[in-house]
């Protein structure tokens, strides 16, 4: 167990005046304006507690309908870090630093004065915990030798898509809590070495986003109350591949090595090892770091990472409709059968199908509209804010209303020991299978049955409204719109529901020409351009096969030529010493590198784990198949280090295993 010094209290929410904003008049008109559009879409919202990419529908609005449940007063504010105190307690952490660095907002720029005159501060943290105090403040009980002195490492949690970071992140939070600063602890209490944590924000998102041309802050100077008010932002240099260099370029920097105070030279502050820590889109960015630049990225932790880009991801859905059947997570067969089934009653509503129900006229048998009452009857079920009229007008509407799911089900955030109601698959199937055993009920109501408990008043099925929601930017939506701009210029993920898939919801009503189309409305980025992007990128990082090919690519307005990597059969550096971990009922495994592993690079898989919770804080609930990946985590970084290993958890002396090492 993580022996956390303090506790971060979750911080106040910052000055609009900070975002750059015109004055308070414009702030104020901006927020009333935006929740305006929002309003109406908050019943879109699951109760889920993360927030991984991509965003699909039922995820976008979840952090604004936290504040609603947590008296925001309707006031839109940035985006905060969920769950970030563990405790709630009031104390504020002492020993986590904020600190900013100066970062090239181009790193491919082959002008050296660009470089160094265009550049933004990217925020960091940075916490000496389990750093010895130097000879003047040492005590008397710190007495290592000359050689002990040198055992310095620099751990860095890596940013990414999610909730925007804050001090918590270096004490305890989902990010790098049961990985990173697990490790830390045992090697500083028991090998004697300093680790220095740091963990860097991701450009582009929280407040790490890089100047904009135009006064104010994603908005322009007018009265902020209409969509032509907006005007585009500059996503031109936001990448991985750009994110990747900030991570490089941080390890290689006076400021970072300016917190080394126990190294006696530049040189000194050179050789400490840096090894990076991520989950889900920051799993993949320490897995690059240190495949692009293992000579600055000793080794890296990658969990839960999608690093195979894939334009339609329709085995997302695919794995959640095994999750509902996968016994050892209290899923079942007629957990699954009864989700599948009412989707396909919807679904047969909104075609017309006969058996919900085409209207009698005069007793002779003539049809009404096709599927009317049918469409009545699903709007009443699942409280439909403008009722059935919604669902006839727009195809993308009932695509919005079926095609993403209309229960939640917390494959991807699975916790077993959730004390919330349906907070996990055993207790959501439950609920599902004692409501058919006790009552009549169709499996379409059921499934209504769910809905109402999970979500707060009457939802819409407004596409037009989710496609505004992404137009116009606005505070409240910057990390989201970073993310869905990234998943149109980089990697897809587009969670399909086909028509010939084993996806359980409505087959059909969630094709990837949608994603496609919002990628152009919002951001101009044509289909065949988003392809192409998704092919780059798994081109530039070699996806599953480890084997990057950074040959002439386009970053930013000019192509420059790059280093190629070459692979000639053997393992090269920097498939060396990253460790991959995945959770068998993470949705996410399916694009997780899960196959051919080696001593070099090993993969895992924790038996009925969900999205890289290892990384949470360690929990005496987690269960053995947890513990062992945290243990084995620690096993592999520390014999790369020359350490020798912990042992792993045990049931009556005998060790348990957990874990499948590809």
């Amino acid at each position: 167990t993580v022996v956390a010094h303090t506790k971060v209290q979750k911080p106040e929410l910052p000055d609009t005046k900070k975002l750059d904003l015109d004055g308070d008049k414009l702030c104020i008109k901006i927020l009333v304006a935006a929740m305006k559009k929002l309003t109406p879409l908050l019943s879109l919202l699951p109760l889920v507690n993360a927030l991984p990419p991509p965003l699909s529908i039922p995820d976008i609005l979840e952090r604004i309908e936290l504040q609603k449940r947590q008296g925001a007063g309707g006031t839109l504010q940035l985006a905060q870090g969920a769950d970030s105190s563990s405790g709630g307690e009031d104390e504020v952490s002492t020993d986590v630093e904020t600190h900013h660095i100066n970062q090239p907002l181009d790193h491919f720029s082959r002008d050296d004065e660009e470089k160094s005159s265009n550049t933004f501060k990217q925020r960091y943290f940075y916490t000496s915990r389990y750093v010895r105090p130097t000879e003047e403040d040492a005590d008397e009980t710190d007495e290592r030798t000359e050689e002990e002195e040198k055992k310095v490492l620099a751990f860095l949690c890596v940013g990414g898509e999610g909730p925007s970071l804050d001090e918590s992140v270096l004490v305890d939070s989902v990010h790098c809590t049961g990985d990173m600063i697990g490790l830390a602890d045992k090697l500083f209490h028991e090998h004697d070495y300093d680790v220095h944590l740091f963990a860097l924000e991701h450009r582009y998102y929280g407040q790490s986003f890089p100047p904009q041309e135009r006064a104010g802050y994603l908005r322009g100077e007018g009265e902020g109350e209409s969509e032509e008010d907006a005007f585009p932002v500059d996503y031109t240099h936001l990448s991985s591949r750009q994110a990747v260099r900030d991570i490089v370029g941080f390890a290689q920097s006076t400021e970072a090595s300016k917190h080394f105070s126990n190294a006696t030279s530049s040189e000194d502050s050179a050789a400490v090892p840096w090894i990076t820590f991520g989950g889900s889109y920051p799993g993949m960015l320490s897995a690059w770091s240190h495949l692009l630049h293992p000579d600055t990225i000793f080794a890296a932790v990658s969990s839960s990472a999608p690093v195979q880009a894939k334009l339609d991801f329709g085995a997302y859905n695919e794995h959640v409709g095994s999750d509902l059947e996968n016994e050892s997570v209290g899923g079942s067969e007629q957990c699954r059968a009864i989700v599948e089934e009412g989707h396909e009653q919807v679904v047969a509503a909104l075609e017309g199908n006969v058996a919900l129900g085409k209207k009698e006229v005069d007793g002779e048998g003539e049809e009404d509209s096709p599927g009317e009452d049918g469409l009545d009857k699903v709007a009443k079920l699942f409280n439909l804010c403008n009722g059935a009229d919604s669902l006839r007008t727009s195809r993308r509407n009932q695509e919005v209303f079926v095609g993403d799911g209309l229960i939640q089900i917390p494959a991807q955030s699975n916790d077993p020991s959730c004390k919330g109601e349906m907070c996990d698959i055993k207790r959501l199937c439950d609920e599902m299978v004692k409501e058919q055993t006790s009552s009549n009920k169709s499996s379409m109501e059921i499934l209504a049955h769910i809905n109402e408990i999970q979500k707060n008043g009457c939802q819409d099925a407004n596409w037009e409204g989710y496609v505004n929601y992404w137009k116009t930017p606005t505070t409240q939506n910057a990390n989201d719109r970073s993310w869905m701009y990234q998943t149109c210029s980089e990697f897809g993920f587009y969670q399909t529901c086909n028509k010939d898939s084993k996806c359980p919801y409505g087959k059909g009503y969630h094709e990837v020409s949608r994603d496609l189309e919002l990628c152009q409305v919002a951001f101009g980025i044509e289909p065949d351009t988003v392809r192409k992007n998704v092919d780059s990128t798994l081109s530039y990082y070699g996806g599953w096969s480890l084997a990057p090919h950074a040959g002439e690519e386009k970053i930013g307005p000019k192509k420059r030529a790059l280093t190629m990597l070459e692979n000639d059969g053997a393992t090269f550096n920097g498939q060396k010493r990253i460790i991959f971990i995945s959770g068998g009922v993470d949705p996410w495994t399916e694009l997780s590198f899960t196959q051919g592993g080696s001593e070099d690079h090993p993969s895992i898989s924790v038996q009925g784990a969900s999205h890289h919770f290892w990384t949470h804080e360690a929990k005496e609930s987690d269960g053995h198949f947890v513990a062992s990946a945290r243990q084995t985590i620690y096993n592999t970084v520390s014999d790369w280090l020359g350490v020798s290993a912990y042992s792993q958890p045990s049931v009556g002396g005998e060790p348990v295993l957990v874990v499948d090492i590809m």
